[in-house]
């Protein structure tokens, strides 16, 4: 059986595509992957799609090159992992093949795939959708058993506690937030003289994009999120595909999303030309965010948006880097609170399995 995946983002290519891609290929199926366009890309999805080895490996491309290209490519299952589902529609109906998707949010068009999801809370936020747990969880797993874990080495040591940072995917908002992060360490430094701080980036990426993380003494490192984040006694990140990996990780932390970043949030299709403006783009980027916490009841984090209440720490906001800075300290100083939201955190995680139970679907699907 041939699988065509369609993916976009980094966080749905390594943490939704890679479990499912390695399922599907120990049990003998052909997978082809296609990198959809998207505005969140890191710039090394390619080189990240390579490492999943499939068999075919297409994009990214303009919406015009896929949408014909999809009109010709010849498959027996289309699983669509994130991005517009016009494009997996488009090749399911070409090939006359079943279309699944697999979502964390409701999602333009589900109504003609089998549409899958991580959780229940999200399960009823989708029409149609079945919960068949979180295909992160499964990602963590491939971490903890990749050969480079047993090079993993940070032990913990008194009165030095081990923060973790996460610089975020897009080269804009890493760019960013390199200043804000070497200001937020240097306010933590004088209280916590002992503190060891790490700076989190995906396997793929270039030494390059190291240099200078290196020379702001942020001590960058190339690692799965499965191992780095079970040494760690607290994080700081921004929303998104991290805060999930957290939660299985039972990692406590902050969640950052300061204003003076909106600039740099991309945003996709017509709204994205005119977010691109001057004060017409600031203006209508401040809106979507405000829709967003109204949406939410102002949660920023997956996991307090699917607990319905305040289990990880948030700031957003007209917010400075002291700020974040002291939303840590707190943290740091109080183990007994760190430890309830661990143990709050992997309540709300489920267990492995939810690529061999997207691979089963894709097997027999309801829809031919």
């Amino acid at each position: 059986m041939r699988v065509s995946i369609l993916t976009n983002g980094p966080g749905e290519l390594w943490g939704w595509a890679r479990p499912v891609s390695a399922e599907l290929r120990r049990r003998g199926h052909s997978v082809s992957l296609r990198l959809l366009s998207c505005p969140f890309a890191s710039g090394h999805e390619r080189a990240a799609a390579l490492r999943l080895a499939p068999d075919v490996l297409k994009g990214p491309h303009g919406p015009l090159r896929t949408w014909r290209e999809l009109g010709n490519e010849r498959t027996d299952r289309v699983l669509q992992l994130g991005g517009d589902l016009i494009f997996g529609a488009r090749l399911a109906r070409a090939a006359g093949a079943p279309l699944l998707c697999y979502t964390y949010g409701p999602k333009k068009g589900a109504e003609r795939a089998e549409t899958f999801t991580a959780f229940p809370a999200t399960a009823r936020a989708i029409r149609g959708a079945t919960a068949i747990g979180d295909l992160v969880r499964d990602a963590l797993e491939l971490d903890a058993r990749d050969p480079s874990a047993a090079c993993w080495d940070w032990p913990e040591e008194p009165d030095s506690p081990r923060l973790l940072l996460f610089p975020g995917s897009r080269p804009g908002i890493r760019n960013a937030a390199l200043s804000w992060l070497q200001s937020i360490v240097a306010e933590l430094r004088p209280e916590f003289p002992g503190l060891r701080v790490r700076t989190l980036f995906p396997p793929f990426m270039p030494d390059p994009e190291l240099a200078p993380w290196r020379e702001a003494g942020l001590e960058p490192v190339r690692a799965g999120a499965g191992v780095a984040m079970r040494a760690a006694d607290y994080a700081l990140t921004q929303p998104g595909t991290n805060t999930l990996e957290m939660l299985h990780c039972g990692l406590p932390g902050l969640v950052a999303a300061p204003r003076a970043f909106l600039e740099h949030i991309p945003v996709a299709g017509l709204r994205g030309i005119v977010a691109s403006m001057p004060l017409v783009g600031k203006r209508l980027r401040n809106m979507a965010l405000e829709r967003v916490l109204k949406r939410y009841k102002g949660a920023i984090s997956l996991p307090n948006r699917m607990a319905g209440s305040p289990i990880m720490d948030e700031l957003y906001g007209d917010i400075a880097p002291r700020e974040i800075a002291l939303g840590i300290a707190a943290a740091l100083r109080d183990p007994e609170a760190r430890v309830r939201t661990r143990r709050a955190l992997l309540a709300l995680s489920g267990g492995p399995g939810a690529a061999a139970r997207l691979c089963d679907a894709l097997e027999s699907p309801k829809r031919t």
